[in-house]
């Protein structure tokens, strides 16, 4: 009979929301990050769960529910600003094509 007292879960979100929260701190995958910290806190949660049901420790779960969040706000956080840094260079860049245009008038 198998044993499930949530150690592969917890386990599986400990790592997850380690990678997302190194992942957190590179501007191109932030979205890989917010995923992984996503999945992370689900496993952990559900690992800690089946821990807490097992009565075995739940340390492992709980930094993986830590670590997920944190991942997961830095991605987030990482997500905005790079949002907002594209609309602002696209702003930026129609602005610019517009003044193309009015000096074109001189010509």
């Amino acid at each position: 009979m198998e044993n499930n007292n949530g150690k592969g879960l917890s386990i599986a979100g400990l790592v997850l929301g380690i990678v997302a929260t190194l992942l957190s701190f590179f501007s191109f995958v932030n979205i890989v990050g917010l995923i992984l910290a996503i999945v992370g806190l689900i496993c952990a949660l559900k690992g800690s769960k089946a821990a807490k049901a097992a009565g075995v420790p739940t340390g492992m779960a709980t930094a993986g529910v830590v670590l997920s969040i944190v991942g997961l706000v830095f991605s987030a956080i990482g997500v905005l600003a790079c949002t907002v840094c594209v609309a602002c260079i696209g702003c930026a860049a129609a602005e610019s094509v517009g003044e193309l245009g009015d000096l074109s008038s001189f010509y």
